[in-house]
C-alpha cells in the first residue's frame, strides 16, 4: 500500500467542527465553542451519530486547554486543526501547548489564498513538526488549488466548499474537473449550501464526484446530526437505495393530541419521535 493510499485511510470521511469564524472574539456568546459543556455534549452526539474527527480553528490558550481535555475523553476521535495568518512565534506556542498531535493542520485561506508559494511554504516548515500532514483551506479554490497541486505536490488534503448549487466554488465546472482529474484528498466544507439542499440532495451530487469526505459545520444540533447519519450511510455503503429506506420520510403521530411527531436525537444517542404539543417521545424502531 502506498503512503497516500494509507493516508487516504487515515483521514476521516465525515467530519464535524467549526470553521465559519476564524476569529474568536465573532463567535456568537451562544456558540457551543464558547461553552465547553455544550461544545462536549453536541460532539459526543456527533460521533454516536457516526462522525469520525473534528476540526476548529485553534484560537486561543484557553481553547487549547478545551482541546487537550477533549482528546483525554475521546482519544481515538481524530483531531485536525486550521490555523489562520498570525505571529508565527504565536502558533508555535499554541501548537507546543496540545497534548495530542493533529492528524492534519490546514493552513487557512488568509495564508493560501494569498497564492504565494514562499509564504505558504515558511508557515508549512515550521508547524509541520507538530502535525503529521499539512493541507490547505481555501475559499477561492479554483486559483488557489490549481497553483499548489503543482507547485507544492507533497501537499495532498485540501478543504473548500463544494456542493451543488456552487456556492463558494466560483466555478462549478472547473472545480468539479480538478478534483475528478487530480489525486488529492479533497473534503468538502459546506455541503448544503447554507442550507439550501437537503442532505440526500447533497449527497446526490457529491456523490459523483471524487471527493474523499465532507465537513459538517456545528449549527442547527439537528440538521448537524441528521447531516452525519445520511454522511455515514452514504459513505459506507455508497448505496442510495439503501440510504432511502434508512431516510424515508416515516409518519408518527402521537396518541394523545393526534399531532404529527418529530424526529429527535437524545444525547445518549439513538433515533426517537417527539410530540412538539406534550413532549411525548416514541423511540424509532
Amino acid at each position: 500500500m502506498s503512503n497516500f493510499d494509507t493516508l487516504k485511510k487515515q483521514i476521516p470521511k465525515i467530519i464535524v467542527g467549526s470553521i465559519k469564524y476564524s476569529d474568536y472574539n465573532r463567535i456568537p456568546e451562544e456558540h457551543p465553542v464558547k461553552d465547553r459543556d455544550a461544545l462536549f455534549q453536541i460532539l459526543k452526539r456527533s460521533i454516536t451519530a457516526g462522525s469520525e474527527g473534528v476540526l476548529f480553528y485553534l484560537y486561543n490558550e484557553e481553547f487549547v486547554e478545551v482541546l487537550n481535555l477533549f482528546h483525554k475523553e475521546y482519544p481515538k476521535i481524530v483531531k485536525m486543526l486550521i490555523l489562520k495568518y498570525e505571529k508565527l512565534d504565536y502558533l508555535v506556542k499554541l501548537l507546543e501547548g496540545l497534548k495530542f498531535r493533529p492528524k492534519v493542520i490546514f493552513l487557512d485561506f488568509s495564508i493560501t489564498d494569498q497564492k504565494d508559494i514562499s509564504l505558504l511554504e515558511k508557515y508549512s516548515s515550521n508547524i509541520s513538526k507538530y502535525t503529521e500532514n499539512v493541507g490547505i483551506y481555501t475559499i477561492e479554490p479554483i486559483g488557489t488549488v490549481s497553483i499548489y497541486i503543482t507547485s507544492i505536490p507533497e501537499i495532498r488534503v485540501y478543504l473548500f466548499p463544494f456542493n451543488m448549487l456552487g456556492i463558494g466554488l466560483q466555478n462549478r465546472s472547473m472545480l468539479e474537473m480538478i478534483v475528478n482529474s487530480t489525486e488529492n484528498i479533497y473534503v468538502t466544507s459546506n455541503p448544503l449550501a447554507d442550507g439550501r439542499l437537503k442532505p440526500q440532495q447533497a449527497f446526490n451530487y457529491i456523490g459523483t464526484h471524487k471527493v474523499h469526505g465532507t465537513l459538517i459545520d456545528l449549527e442547527e444540533a439537528d440538521v448537524m446530526l441528521e447531516t452525519v447519519k445520511f454522511a455515514k450511510y452514504y459513505f459506507e455503503t455508497h448505496d442510495f437505495l439503501q440510504i432511502a429506506l434508512e431516510f424515508e420520510d416515516l409518519t408518527e403521530v402521537c396518541e394523545n393530541c393526534g399531532l404529527g411527531m418529530h424526529r429527535y436525537y437524545p444525547p445518549t444517542g439513538g433515533s426517537w419521535f417527539f410530540c412538539p404539543q406534550c413532549q411525548i417521545k416514541k423511540e424509532r424502531k
